[in-house]
């Protein structure tokens, strides 16, 4: 058994445990939250953690064991892979090898409730880190320690040269949605089919208006294969792009856009729509789960949807689990509109960028993040704030519009 700390560990500092280097959504956002303890100046000890399954490459990666806990230098740890990988991270860890430590997990689910034996690997934690408020109120309604909703941050890009010329009233050739998934993140959460639907509806043998739909690891899902390429054959106004691309391959779909669709049932955050929202292009998306936390009526096209079980038994995802089915005729209306109406949605669209570098920028995220360690490593000790504001202070209006 690793031994117990004691009041000589460094108050200030983290251990990170992640799988940061992973080309998948996973490895990214792991490699976020690193960005965000950087830029919050937080000391940082660094371990790159294997993903489950083959290893592409030769990497020497950390293995979670008690001479390794022994070793750690922070009281902090930060532990960011998800609660169905616990037992397999911390199979090689004696009883009561993490006590002395404030442990962290970093979990999404994005349904409703998490599953029992999620709950059971609270045991190895003292705090749970969330994106979404939806995935906050799933895991706390099964936890007895602190769930923090930590959001991811919307990382700041330029607006795309076809939104810079849109904007300045530049016509072009064609008018290109957007959408993108992975196979392995569960195909039918992310509902590609329907924005199929809903652009077939609006713009079937519109030769000028096109969809692109980039998809990975397609390979691994034949019948979605098989209706995608039907949808090809019969639509020569939609596109299939496949495979892996790097940072620069989806920077250049994303410049081709004129507007990104999600149609999903549940995200547990949404990072290809923030990535859109981020370069200036308008969206549309499923008005529900965890993308809400950055969407807004205001400036994102929402569509209307209802609730309703999952209806059956998924490697993630239980029969009675609860997600969104997106409303195909407003879907349908959604598409029309962002065509017809597009100057205004442009000007929605930029209004929404400069809300999410506003409110998710890597310094918004890095403040909160200084805030919960500066707490913890506190010991939660909280200073007077309010002995001392006097009862008499004005307290009348200070706006007036111009009255």
């Amino acid at each position: 058994m690793a031994a117990s700390r004691d009041s000589t560990m460094k108050q200030v500092g983290v251990n990170f445990l992640g799988p940061y280097k992973t080309p998948d959504s996973i490895g990214r956002v792991a490699s976020l939250c690193l960005k965000s303890l950087k830029t919050a100046d937080i000391p940082t000890d660094v371990y790159l953690l294997a993903r489950p399954g083959p290893c592409r490459q030769k990497v020497d990666y950390a293995t979670i064991d008690d001479e390794l806990l022994f070793s750690l230098r922070h009281k902090i740890n930060i532990f960011y892979f998800n609660a169905r990988r616990a037992p397999l991270y911390f199979s090689r860890i004696s009883d009561g090898a993490l006590k002395g430590f404030y442990n962290i997990g970093f979990w999404v689910h994005e349904m409703r409730k998490i599953p029992a034996q999620w709950a059971r690997q609270l045991e190895f934690f003292d705090e749970i880190w969330t994106p979404s408020s939806l995935c906050q109120v799933a895991i706390a309604r099964y936890a007895n320690i602190p769930v923090v909703k930590i959001p991811y941050p919307i990382e700041k890009k330029d607006t795309t040269p076809r939104m810079v010329a849109r904007r300045a009233g530049q016509t072009m050739p064609t008018f290109t949605f957007l959408t993108i998934f992975d196979v392995n993140s569960d195909a039918e959460r992310k509902n590609p089919l329907c924005t199929v639907r809903a652009f077939i509806d609006a713009f079937k043998g519109v030769p000028d208006i096109h969809l692109i739909i980039k998809v990975r690891n397609l390979n691994y899902d034949a019948f979605l294969t098989d209706k995608l390429q039907t949808v090809i054959r019969e639509n020569p106004n939609i596109e299939l792009v496949e495979g892996d691309l790097d940072e620069e391959g989806l920077d250049t779909l994303y410049k081709q856009a004129d507007v990104y669709v999600s149609l999903h049932r549940a995200e547990g955050f949404g990072l290809t729509i923030s990535d859109a929202m981020s370069r200036g292009i308008p969206v549309i998306a499923t008005g529900y789960s965890g993308n809400m936390d950055f969407c807004d009526i205001s400036d994102t096209r929402l569509v209307a949807y209802d609730l309703r079980p999952v209806g059956h038994d998924r490697p993630r995802y239980r029969a009675d689990d609860v997600w969104a089915e997106p409303r195909l005729e407003d879907a349908v209306r959604a598409f029309k509109e962002l065509v017809h109406d597009y100057p205004v949605w442009l000007e929605k669209a930029a209004h929404a960028r400069a809300r999410a570098a506003r409110d998710f920028s890597m310094n918004a995220v890095a403040s909160l993040i200084k805030e919960r360690l500066g707490l913890i490593s506190g010991n939660f000790n909280f200073p007077d704030d309010m002995t001392n504001r006097h009862i008499d202070v004005e307290v009348g209006i200070v706006e007036t519009y111009g009255l």
